[in-house]
C-alpha cells in the first residue's frame, strides 16, 4: 500500500516537472551510467558557469536523480525529508511554481540515476534530454538488475532518447556499441587518458603543489577535436580530466547556438582554442578525490563518498602516479571498506581488485565482511604479504588505528580511502586523523540527520 501510494506521488510529482519544462524550454543536459555521473555533472555544470557567464545555468547541489530526485531538481528544490509533511510541503512548492512560477534558467543538468529496470522510462517521461553524456557502466545495482549486461540495457534508454546530440565514453565497451543505435550526431571522450580514436583526448598528466583549494593541482593537454588546450586544475583523477573536455565542448557548442539566436559574437576561447592556457578553479563535493593533511605529516586521497570495481580501480591509479611524481618515498596505505550492491558478483568483484591492491599498496586496512573475507583470502592468494594486512568491522575502531600507526617514526603516507555507503561510516574515522578541524566539513555525510544516523549505528 504505502510503495502505491508513493509510485503515485511520484508521477504526480513528474506530471508536474513535465510540464514546467514544457512550459519554461530550457536547455536540457542529461548525465547518465552507473558510475561518475555526479562528477561529470558537477564539473560540466562549473565549467559551463564560467564560459557561459550570461545564461542562467542550474544544477541541483545535492545527488538528487532518479523518480523523485529529478522532479525535485527541475523545481530546484534542495531538501527532502521521508516523512508526511515534507512530502504534502513539497507538493504545495510544484503546484505553485508549476502555474505561477518565471522561467528559472536558461540551461538545466539533470542525473538520471536508476535503481531498478523500467525506471529509465519513467524519467524520460518528465524530460528528454536535448544533449546526453552517456558515463560509464560497471557491476553496481547488479543486485538489483542482475549484472553489467542488464544495467546498460537500461542505462542506453536516455542516449536513444536524446534530442540533440550526445557523448559516448570511448574507454567504455558498452558506450561504444552505442554507436549504431543513435540518430543523432555524437562526439566520443575518453576518461582513460589512453591514445585511442576518440573526438575528446588528453594527455601529459602532471602533478604539482599549488595555491588551489584541496592544496594539489594537475596540468594536462586537452585535445576536443582541432581545438587544443592547456589546463591547470585542483581537480584529479583521469575521468576527470574528461569531463571538464566534455564541459568547454558543451559550452562551445551552446556558445555557438546562443551566438546564432541572438546576433551577439561568440567566445573566442570556445572558438579559436589554439593551444588556449586555462586555470579552471572547481569546488569538489565531499568525497570525491579530496585531498586533505593529515596528523604526522601525511596525505589523504578521500573518495569515501562510494565505490564500484571500476572507481576503486581508479582510485588506486592516481594514487601511484601522485606517488611517482610528487611522493616517492612516502609508503601508500589503501583503506578499503565493502563495495555494495554487487548482488551475485560480491565476492568476484572484490578478489579481482587484488592485483589492482597488491601492486600499489605498502600496507591496507580492511573493514567490512566483503572486504575482509573475499579481497584478504585473494591478496594471500596472490602472494602478497599478509602481516601488511589489517582487518576491522568498525569505523572508529579502524581509524583509531590508522592514527597510532602514523605515530610510528621513520614513515610518511600517502593514504587512499574507499568505500560504499549504506552502513559504511568510515568517513568518521578520518576525522580521526585531519590535521585542520576545519575540514571535518569537506567530508562527505556531514548532515544533522546523516550525524545522527551515524552516532546510532556506531554507537
Amino acid at each position: 500500500m504505502k510503495k502505491r501510494l508513493l509510485r503515485r506521488y511520484f508521477k504526480l510529482l513528474g506530471k508536474l516537472a513535465h510540464a514546467y519544462i514544457n512550459k519554461h524550454s530550457p536547455q536540457v543536459i542529461g548525465i547518465n551510467g552507473s558510475v561518475g555521473k555526479t562528477s561529470c555533472r558537477m564539473i560540466v555544470y562549473q565549467t559551463l558557469q564560467q564560459f557561459l557567464p550570461n545564461k542562467k545555468i542550474y544544477t541541483s547541489p545535492k545527488n538528487f536523480n532518479g523518480e523523485l530526485g529529478l522532479s525535485l531538481s527541475i523545481f530546484q528544490i534542495e531538501k527532502r525529508e521521508p516523512n508526511i509533511f515534507c512530502f504534502i510541503s513539497t507538493l504545495t512548492k510544484l503546484i505553485w511554481k508549476r502555474f505561477f512560477g518565471s522561467k528559472p534558467y536558461d540551461i538545466i543538468l539533470l542525473e538520471y540515476g536508476i535503481d531498478r529496470p523500467g525506471e529509465m522510462d519513467f524519467l524520460l517521461t518528465i524530460a528528454k534530454p536535448h544533449i546526453g553524456i552517456f558515463t560509464a557502466i560497471d557491476s553496481v545495482h547488479s543486485e538489483q538488475f542482475g549484472n553489467p549486461a542488464e544495467i546498460a540495457r537500461e542505462e542506453v534508454k536516455m542516449l536513444k532518447n536524446t534530442l540533440e546530440i550526445g557523448f559516448l565514453n570511448a574507454n567504455d565497451v558498452y558506450a561504444i556499441q552505442l554507436k549504431k543505435l543513435l540518430e543523432i550526431d555524437y562526439l566520443s571522450y575518453q576518461t582513460e587518458g589512453n591514445d585511442i580514436n576518440a573526438d575528446i583526448t588528453f594527455k601529459d598528466e602532471k602533478f604539482f603543489v599549488s595555491d588551489f583549494k584541496g592544496w594539489l593541482g594537475v596540468q594536462f593537454h586537452l585535445r576536443i577535436k582541432e581545438k587544443k588546450y592547456s589546463i591547470q586544475t585542483n581537480i584529479l583523477g583521469k575521468a576527470n580530466y574528461g569531463y571538464i573536455g566534455l564541459g568547454l565542448a558543451i559550452a562551445g557548442i551552446l556558445d555557438y547556438k546562443y551566438a546564432r539566436a541572438e546576433a551577439r559574437a561568440e567566445n573566442p576561447i570556445l572558438r579559436n582554442g589554439s593551444q588556449e592556457e586555462l586555470k579552471l578553479n572547481y569546488t569538489l563535493q565531499p568525497g570525491r578525490l579530496s585531498v586533505f593533511r593529515w596528523r604526522e605529516n601525511s596525505v589523504i586521497i578521500d573518495s569515501t563518498y562510494n565505490a564500484s570495481p571500476l572507481s576503486v580501480k581508479k582510485i588506486i591509479n592516481t594514487a601511484h602516479n601522485i606517488k611517482m611524481q610528487l611522493f616517492p618515498q612516502r609508503k601508500i596505505i589503501l583503506v578499503l571498506w565493502d563495495m555494495r550492491e554487487l548482488g551475485d558478483l560480491t565476492e568476484r568483484e572484490h578478489r579481482m581488485i587484488a592485483t589492482y591492491v597488491s601492486q600499489v599498496a605498502d600496507r591496507v586496512v580492511l573493514v567490512g565482511k566483503y572486504m575482509t573475507d573475499y579481497l584478504a583470502d585473494e591478496l594471500e592468494k596472490v602472494g602478497y604479504d599478509k602481516s601488511k594486512v589489517e582487518k576491522f568491522y568498525n569505523a572508529n575502531i579502524a581509524g583509531k588505528h590508522i592514527q597510532n600507526m602514523l605515530k610510528a617514526p621513520g614513515d610518511e603516507y600517502l593514504i587512499v580511502c574507499k568505500w560504499s555507503q549504506n552502513t559504511i561510516f568510515l568517513e568518521e574515522a578520518v576525522k580521526h586523523l585531519l590535521l585542520n578541524p576545519e575540514d571535518q566539513k569537506e567530508l562527505t555525510r556531514q548532515s544533522d540527520w546523516r550525524l545522527s544516523k551515524k552516532n546510532k549505528f556506531l554507537g
